[in-house]
């Protein structure tokens, strides 16, 4: 990798903002989720966590910070690149991306058994578009294209760090709201060395989670969580 390379280098997931019609409630529930007190600076397995209100935009999952290793040079290639950037943060196809530097990111806190984020879900429709705005245009590496007929689905499967970006695509069409249409992040997975610890954990502070139940990915366990207060459909993905 040349010098120029690893100066643009997207090297993690170190943020990601949640917008709410109920910010306090939503902010217990990562709370909890993180197996944390209640605290200004809310960080889940070395990563913040951004809780604001909607401001007339829908609830959910609202951005996603990209840990690059210089972030001007990050943003002048993918302004050049022909996307949107406002600042810090990147249009892609409707969704945000905020590049923040590596400097001063949170040490991962061990608390709870979360160690990160293993992937974000960004639902799409269409594909090929995808593919070329995460992957040529944003920076990410294309590792995977794959069609899973069994979940009616494609799934392409971005590098980000130690982190995934997976964008996915219903190959039924259901929900889209047509082709061309804007993209949208619809989920979080985070990574855990121990997934039915953590499951636990969060049955025992009332949340309510599924079974342990084998992940999509060969020799992954996963269980959704299903606290509405969060705002984001959320995976704990460990090892099997």
């Amino acid at each position: 990798m040349s010098d120029t390379q690893r100066a643009q280098e997207v090297v993690g997931i170190s943020g990601v903002s949640i917008a709410s019609e109920d910010v306090d409630a939503t902010r217990e529930a990562w709370c909890r989720f993180a197996g944390i007190e209640h605290s200004p600076a809310l960080v889940v397995g070395g990563v913040a966590v951004g809780v604001g209100p909607t401001v007339g935009g829908p609830e959910g999952l609202a951005a996603v910070t990209l840990a690059a290793t210089d972030v001007s040079e990050t943003l002048t290639l993918i302004g050049r690149r022909g996307l949107p950037v406002d600042g810090g943060v990147v249009d892609v196809a409707g969704t945000s991306w905020r590049v923040a530097g590596t400097t001063g990111q949170v040490d991962l806190d061990p608390h709870g058994g979360i160690e990160g984020v293993d992937h974000v879900v960004v639902s799409s429709t269409d594909p090929d578009r995808a593919a070329a705005l995460y992957g040529a245009r944003l920076g990410l590496e294309l590792r995977l294209d794959r069609t899973m007929p069994e979940h009616r689905m494609r799934g392409l499967f971005f590098r980000a760090g130690d982190s995934v970006v997976e964008v996915v695509t219903r190959l039924d069409g259901e929900g889209d709201g047509g082709e061309g249409g804007a993209d949208r992040l619809s989920g979080i997975a985070w990574r855990t060395p121990d997934v039915a610890a953590v499951r636990e954990r969060l049955l025992s502070a009332e949340v309510d989670v599924s079974e342990v139940r084998p992940g999509r990915k060969q020799g992954t366990l996963v269980a959704t969580v299903r606290d509405p207060d969060l705002r984001v459909p959320t995976l704990i993905v460990g090892p099997a």
